[in-house]
């Protein structure tokens, strides 16, 4: 079957999904009309409005929201001629080439990834202006030639006429999963519908995997074989490392409240210094095989390198070079991007930042350590010289006791001095006496003035006991270390800086309803709303997933912050149905449970469980 027959079958499905309504309203109302005539008009009436709410009422809602869905790209900024001279010439250069209209935009975005969209009139089927989307890690790190069968395979799927019926696929997409979800788990209408679903999907990503493979030999034609295989493995490498640096270098400083001044520069210089790793990678990818699933969309990129290797080469001569070349300043682009992009933050140098969110990082262990030893000493540790004084007076086994719950405590006693190195290291930081060793091979560490590593085992080793207190208190005090510098920041932990994963709406928490957002680090109870307000809730909640801020949400009147670090036990009381008590170290009991009307968001349910089970173990 050719592409363009898989096309049109999957829109001849898309229109069954609601033949397929139709059908169910048809046989929902003869039920109706069969239980009236049996039974009273009151219970047809009862019966033909549920089959109507399950059918059409749950399609229309989805379809009215997927014709007003606007299809808009990914956030970024636009390259122009002047500012990006190079790149608008290569990408005129390929789509004449490939045989197609050149965009009539081209934005920079923050993502390894480059896209195609034409969101025209009538759903799609007349043609309008035309976006092309660049990652600005491939132009950071690809070559002239590996961005060249990139952006050709992109066009190529205009050439190949792949976006002709783009609009009402997409639209189709989300008609098809805003219905289902609003159908709900257990509507009986929404089995047949996730059923057809699922077929209609299973026909659509056929369909998707045969036009990447014609976009690719479209693009091959303008980039050649070799090139052509590369670009496809580099951009599986750049994805995964990408990743990696926005989780493990960005992302912490986010979270406290700051970004460094060029976020992008900070991608190549990690590429360099762990050129070894990088490479290795390379290797795993081009050696490892993905077995092909026929729910993905692409096809496997073994499968792909393939067909690429067994097309005719190309004749086009490409001068290479370094990628970012093709735009006139990318540094400055990349610092453009950033301020529309990325969320307003302390923007520091490099250096800074990083230094900066290690401290954050060593602030925040000592906040939590310092609030659990306050609950189990039964009153307030303002810091590390107070923590000094408890294990003087000979509650160490108190102190060690919440860190270690699981040990005996002759071995949380011996495990107890670790936590209490960190303590230490912040007072270190905080005096005056050590500064960080940051790199972008390995995790910072601390260094002391002379520039020696710092190690600060000794005096730790020596204050987990009782009769050497004092002497782990003078070797401190020779090396200039205040240990009451390292003290409680923040007496509770907060939501300024947490991020909300899920939700429910209309839980029962307590006994009242109220809608339950699961945040990073902790639970935020908000008002529920009425009964009769359910479909505004779901909207709010919807909402609250796509841009709410946790800070603002817990000044709401009557909402309720339980923070993970604050809940001693969670139990699941019922494995029948969500029902959880949770009990809280001042020995409050909290009781979450799913209502006859609540709605989970982002899986809730499993995110909940295994926030749970972190928060406990």
């Amino acid at each position: 079957m050719t592409v363009a027959a898989r096309a049109f079958l999957s829109l001849i499905m898309l229109a069954g999904f609601y033949v397929l309504a139709l059908a169910q309203l048809a046989a929902g109302l003869a039920l109706a009309i069969w239980v009236a005539s049996a039974t009273t008009g009151l219970v047809g009436t009862k019966v033909g409005v549920a089959v109507f709410a399950a059918t059409v009422w749950a399609v229309g809602r989805g379809t009215w929201k997927a014709l007003r869905a606007d299809g808009a790209g990914p956030q970024g900024i636009p390259l122009t001629p002047h500012n990006a001279p190079g790149l608008w010439q290569t990408v005129h250069e390929l789509a004449a080439a490939v045989g197609t209209r050149a965009p009539d935009e081209i934005h920079l975005v923050p993502e390894v990834n480059a896209a195609v969209s034409e969101w025209a009139r009538l759903m799609g089927l007349i043609g309008g202006r035309r976006h092309l989307y660049v990652g600005m890690p491939l132009l950071q790190t690809l070559t002239v030639a590996q961005l060249r069968f990139v952006l050709a395979h992109e066009l190529g799927h205009y050439s190949g006429r792949h976006t002709r019926f783009a609009g009402i696929s997409y639209r189709g997409r989300v008609a098809l999963a805003r219905t289902i979800g609003h159908l709900g788990a257990s509507n009986v209408a929404g089995w047949v519908f996730r059923a057809y679903g699922a077929l209609f999907l299973l026909v659509h990503n056929a369909v998707s995997r045969r036009q990447e493979l014609e976009a690719d030999l479209a693009a091959v034609r303008v980039a050649g074989r070799l090139q052509a295989a590369s670009a496809l493995r580099e951009v599986e490498v750049l994805d995964q490392l990408f990743g990696f640096y926005l989780g493990t270098v960005v992302r912490p400083g986010l979270d406290a409240g700051y970004l460094p001044d060029d976020v992008f520069a900070g991608f190549p210089q990690l590429l360099r210094a762990r050129a070894e790793e990088v490479s290795a990678l390379r290797a795993q990818i081009v050696t490892s095989a993905r077995p092909h699933d026929r729910w993905d969309t692409h096809p496997p990129l073994q499968a792909r390198v393939e067909a690429i290797m067994a097309a005719p080469e190309s004749s086009f001569a490409v001068a290479d070079g370094p990628a970012a070349g093709l735009v006139a300043d990318l540094a400055a682009a990349g610092r453009a991007l950033q301020a529309v992009a990325l969320q307003s933050a302390m923007v520091l140098p490099w250096d800074e930042f990083r230094a900066v969110v290690q401290t954050s990082d060593l602030q925040e262990q000592c906040d939590t350590m310092l609030r659990a030893f306050s609950r189990a000493v039964g009153r307030p540790v303002p810091d590390v010289g107070a923590v000094l004084d408890l294990i003087a007076a000979g509650r160490l086994d108190d102190l060690a006791g919440p860190l270690f719950p699981t040990a005996t405590r002759r071995e949380a006693r011996t495990r107890f001095a670790a936590p209490l190195e960190t303590l230490l290291r912040l007072a270190a930081v905080r005096s005056g006496v050590a500064r960080w060793q940051v790199s972008w091979t390995a995790s910072g560490y601390l260094v002391d003035l002379s520039g020696a590593r710092l190690d600060l085992s000794q005096p730790a080793g020596l204050a987990c006991d009782p009769a050497t207190v004092a002497l782990a208190r003078q070797q401190l005090h020779a090396r200039g270390v205040d240990v009451t510098t390292a003290r409680h920041v923040r007496q509770r932990v907060g939501t300024e800086h947490a991020g909300i994963l899920a939700g429910i709406t209309t839980a029962i928490v307590d006994g009242a309803r109220a809608d339950l957002l699961i945040l990073s680090h902790g639970l935020l109870v908000m008002p529920g709303m009425p009964r009769y307000k359910t479909g505004m809730a779901r909207y709010r909640m919807r909402r609250w997933l796509a841009d709410g801020n946790p800070r603002e949400l817990a000044a709401t009147p009557g909402s309720r912050f339980i923070p993970f670090e604050e809940i001693a036990t969670a139990v699941r009381t019922t494995r029948l149905r969500f029902r959880w008590q949770l009990t809280l170290h001042d020995g409050t009991l909290v009781e979450v449970r799913n209502g006859s009307q609540s709605e989970e968001h982002a899986d809730a349910e499993s995110v909940f469980t295994k926030a749970m089970h972190d928060a406990t173990t």
